[in-house]
């Protein structure tokens, strides 16, 4: 989010993306991180919906004055923004194309809304990419979703262009109640070389960040070898499963140890739950990869990788034939056969 911030705290800021991918919220978030009162130009939602939405992200609805619009009222919604401007720090207009329409948005941000960013942070919502507005914005950022083959939304963010600084990765991102947003930042794998030892898992494995943490395939064609293999860390272990089918049979009795996994909020709440100190495990074992269609595994990866920085050991289990498991051998700093 920092980043984010950072660039929208100065000039014209242009969010786009298609409906229900979490524009609005990020908008709001990047706001309420900005100096000064935010004025909200609505010509989509009423203020009663918006303040629900800040109450989901935990943001102050007092520091915005939610403005309802007709979109009829085009000329007036211009003529509003310069006369009450200055009373304000930051402007959201949301979304441009319905305070500008579509013949007139070039005019509309040339004439106004883009001097006005020369004083004031001003961010922009549009539900598509608009070549002239992006061209004209200091910064661009696109917000997307998809629904993938386990039925799980992913939403993305990426900053595309930036007068002031490069452009960002593509992060995965959730809106989880009451924590705001979470992002989660691409996976680092492989290329360290760190070592760390564990007595219970018997292997010396490159760690993954400083001080020590590593992520592991650990594979087997047989489930009892695998059981026998888990029951070691039993007891400091969470248990994550994808899918209808994970390989912790025999081997998981408590189950407020195992999180089935059945939409992506799941996971950002397992990385709250654990990035404050509400669990605190030694080890994450996930199990289920394989359900995950190839084309899908790398963001559930970056997600889990998220989880490495606070425990010992991020462990892929899979239980299958050596052709099968090797596929998840790229996201691992080490590979255990048991």
């Amino acid at each position: 989010m920092k980043e984010f911030v950072e660039v929208a705290a100065r000039g014209m800021t242009l969010i786009y993306g298609p409906p229900g991918c979490g524009k609005t919220s990020v908008a709001m978030r990047l706001a309420n991180r900005l100096e000064g009162r935010v004025m909200w130009v609505s010509t989509a939602e009423g203020p009663d919906l918006l303040v629900q939405v800040a109450r989901r992200l935990g943001v102050d609805s007092s520091k915005f004055n939610f403005l309802d619009f007709p979109r009829a009222f085009q000329k007036d919604i211009l003529r509003y923004i310069l006369d009450h401007v200055g009373e304000y720090g930051v402007v959201v207009i949301d979304s441009v194309e319905g305070v500008a329409g579509r013949q007139n948005i070039d005019v509309a941000t040339h004439s106004v809304l883009y001097q006005v960013s020369k004083e004031k942070p001003v961010i922009l919502i549009a539900e598509e990419e608009t070549p002239r507005l992006a061209y004209v914005a200091d910064h661009v950022v696109h917000v997307w979703c998809r629904i993938n083959k386990l039925g799980h939304m992913m939403r993305y963010i990426q900053l595309e262009k930036s007068r002031t600084r490069p452009p960002s990765p593509r992060y995965i991102f959730e809106i989880v109640e009451g924590a705001g947003i979470a992002y989660v930042y691409p996976s680092v794998t492989r290329g360290r070389s760190e070592l760390l030892e564990d007595e219970d898992l018997g292997i010396t494995a490159p760690a993954l960040t400083a001080p020590a943490h590593s992520a592991l395939c650990v594979h087997s064609e047989s489930i009892k070898n695998m059981a026998n293999y888990l029951s070691k860390i039993k007891e400091e272990a969470v248990y994550i499963k994808l899918g209808y089918w994970s390989p912790f049979h025999g081997v998981v009795k408590d189950e407020r140890n195992m999180y089935v996994i059945k939409t992506t909020n799941d996971i950002f709440r397992l990385i709250h739950d654990v990035a404050s100190g509400k669990i605190m495990p030694s080890y994450v074992v996930v199990g289920g990869l394989l359900n995950v269609p190839e084309e899908d595994r790398a963001d559930y990866v970056t997600l889990f990788y998220a989880l490495s920085g606070y425990v010992k050991f991020l462990l892929f289990v899979d239980v299958g034939p050596k052709t099968e498991t090797e596929k998840l051998e790229k996201f691992c700093e080490d590979v255990v056969r048991v």
